[in-house]
């Protein structure tokens, strides 16, 4: 049954890539500072950047001469060892890959950042059911979106504390970034006053806003869709915003009903 849903996974997410960020590992549990390349007699420190059901992009820290020398062995057979971490187990679990290495360079703009992209050979069961699994959480999330939007919450000490939200949000838009006092977010909209000084923001400008919780610090990308510079001078405005996993996460996990807390048992005779 694992292997029929294994080769389902790998069907229905076939083309999907996935570039981590702290949702993706919190999802898959898989622990970037355990992953390890080996290469011939090497064995290389490196981080997951991106990866899909047929190959993986590692990144480290390589100076120029090393990119060069390991460029040798592209075309070569390796050995990929990653560390996931299951809610229900004490201990990582070890998964090793075999690969083989298709590329490896130079991050761009940054020379001493190697890129390593392997070819699984093939992905490992046990791989595939991890990234299969959070595809399909990532799936369920955008489905809750459908029934979170334009459903706000309005941000007030109570409800900043049960999302986890750390009442910081900064905003890229014209003039640099402007500190935003948010009063009110739900998955496809954010609502905030920005200081007087700010400069004016136009209908249907594209902006990013960082949000700043205490489970996620991530980003996202929306359109104003009104503004409006009140007479105290500060700019009270709305910005719709596009999907974001990290929020939606947030808002399943504050609008779910709390866990009834666990009796003690009653010893007796």
């Amino acid at each position: 049954m694992q292997k029929l849903e294994t080769l389902n996974y790998e069907e229905q997410f076939r083309d999907v890539v996935i570039s981590f960020s702290p949702f993706v590992l919190g999802s898959t549990g898989i622990v970037q500072s355990q992953t390890s390349l080996k290469v011939d007699t090497y064995t290389l420190a490196c981080v997951p950047y991106q990866i899909s059901m047929s190959r993986v992009v590692l990144i480290g820290a390589f100076s120029k001469d090393e990119i060069v020398y390991f460029q040798r062995y592209k075309g070569s057979l390796a050995g990929l060892t990653l560390s996931i971490q299951r809610s229900s187990a004490k201990e990582p679990e070890k998964i090793f890959c075999r690969c083989q290495i298709t590329g490896v360079g130079a991050m761009k703009g940054q020379d001493h950042v190697g890129l390593i992209v392997c070819d699984f050979k093939p992905i490992p069961p046990a791989l595939a059911q991890v990234l299969g699994e959070h595809l399909l959480g990532l799936e369920t999330l955008k489905v809750r979106w459908q029934d979170y939007k334009d459903k706000p919450i309005q941000v007030s000490p109570e409800n900043s504390h049960r999302l986890g939200y750390n009442n910081y949000a900064v905003m890229n838009a014209g003039g640099g970034p402007q500190k935003l006092a948010l009063y009110s977010l739900a998955v496809n909209r954010l609502e905030f006053i920005m200081p007087f000084k700010s400069p004016d923001l136009a209908l249907g400008a594209s902006v990013s806003v960082n949000l700043y919780f205490q489970k996620y610090r991530f980003s996202v990308n929306g359109k104003i869709e009104k503004a409006e510079r009140l007479p105290t001078g500060v700019q009270r405005v709305s910005a719709a915003i596009d999907f974001s996993p990290e929020l939606c996460d947030l808002m399943v996990g504050f609008y779910s009903p709390p866990k009834p807390a666990q009796k003690a048992a009653r010893g007796g005779t």
